[in-house]
């Protein structure tokens, strides 16, 4: 209201985009912004289903999460399907809708598993864009951990220079030992309700070594994309099968979800293309001075420079 002005951290704003944050699976936070993530679920459906577009500014980890998560989950569940069938009915070409139709069925009772549906799918290099500053600690300590593997590896060292090595590593000149890190996580804003929690279950304040580095890492990429986000994106999955089932994005990449759901996020067109489409009123003609200084400014702009323009 009033001038529009929004107080400091109103809206969210994230290089990397926006990813689901990790939360304590069994607070109150977790459980209100689940149903968050299930009208978001719904909303992102029904967007697709009307062939509309929203501005959202969705990370790559999170669209992968859409468009490849279901793959890699189903594929099991379609092979023991096909095997239900003759060959002959499999050669039909109703045979895929059939498919559908039977995946459609089971999606109900297999919501919630053991293995989460999307595990496995996201990596390091993930985190590096969803959290930059963490991600970018964690693949400098994932170096260490790849030397470490190489000097237990060469067979011309003895134990004890291998020993020596691998407690000589350190990152940008300090042992990892010296970094104070535990098997805590620290979320990076006070907006989520917890100020720590244990990634390793009872060993919280256990440090960390070089000789426990891997579990760590790997203990860390757990929370942040399996524990720590499940019940959201559970809650998501339900809400967009409630319009039609999510696997039905495995057939596209990220960056075509991103276009079907956001549209072109880097628009280009060229000189030839505006003097061709757009046509000049109120006195001026495509040969006017004025529109041509316009013509020379639109091709100058930037991708987001062009878009803002268009939503203009």
């Amino acid at each position: 209201m009033g001038g529009g002005e929004k107080a400091p951290g109103y809206y969210v704003l994230r290089a990397g985009g926006l990813f689901p944050a990790p939360l304590p699976q069994d607070s109150a936070v977790c459980s209100r912004v689940s149903g968050m993530f299930y009208v978001l679920g719904v909303f992102l459906a029904k967007t697709l289903q009307d062939s509309r577009l929203v501005d959202l500014p969705l990370s790559p980890a999170f669209l992968k999460l859409l468009c490849g998560g279901e793959v890699s989950g189903c594929v099991r569940e379609s092979s023991t399907i096909v095997t239900m069938y003759s060959p002959e009915l499999l050669e039909d070409v109703m045979t895929s809708s059939l498919l559908s139709v039977v995946s459609e069925e089971s999606e109900e009772q297999s919501t919630y598993r053991d293995v989460p549906w999307w595990q496995g799918l996201l990596e390091l290099e993930d985190l590096e864009l969803v959290d930059p500053g963490r991600g970018g600690v964690l693949t400098k300590l994932q170096g260490l951990v790849t030397k470490k593997s190489q000097i237990m590896s060469d067979e011309a060292l003895d134990d004890d220079t291998k020993a020596e090595m691998i407690n000589s590593l350190e990152l940008d000149g300090c042992p990892v030992e010296d970094l104070g890190l535990t098997f805590q996580y620290s979320p990076s804003s006070a907006v989520y309700g917890y100020q720590t929690v244990d990634i390793k279950p009872g060993c919280g304040e256990e440090a960390v070594t070089i000789h426990n580095l891997e579990e760590y890492i790997d203990r860390s990429l757990d929370w942040v994309f399996v524990r720590g986000v499940r019940q959201q994106l559970d809650a998501l999955r339900q809400g967009f099968n409630t319009v039609f089932p999510l696997d039905k994005l495995g057939a596209f990449t990220p960056n075509e979800v991103r276009t079907m759901l956001c549209g072109d996020q880097d628009p280009v067109f060229t000189r030839e293309e505006i003097m061709k489409y757009t046509e000049p009123k109120l006195g001026y003609s495509k040969e006017s001075p004025g529109f041509l200084r316009f013509v020379n400014v639109l091709v100058e702009m930037t991708g987001s420079e062009r878009k803002a323009f268009l939503q203009f």
